[in-house]
């Protein structure tokens, strides 16, 4: 993985998922969680998620994404 992004990005920092029914905003919460930000925000811009699909949807609680199979069996985990 490269280092395109080092530094913790601001506790207010948010991702916007463009899919094919609308936009999702993503609120990230870098000071909770510093490290699950920063490889969510590295993955984003080494285009990991791009073409991955939803794999569990349940109306009005929960989408799950971005595991590459689209079987919600995983990909790759970065430490």
């Amino acid at each position: 993985m490269s280092n395109i992004y080092i530094q913790e990005p601001p506790t207010q920092g948010k991702v916007l998922l463009h899919t094919s029914v609308g936009d999702i905003d993503i609120e990230l919460w870098s000071k909770e969680a510093p490290k699950a930000c920063r490889n969510f925000i590295q993955l984003c811009l080494e285009g990991y998620y791009n073409g991955t699909v939803f794999h569990r949807i349940i109306r009005g609680f929960i989408v799950q994404g971005g595991d590459p199979t689209g079987t919600g069996e995983g990909g790759e985990s970065i430490t």
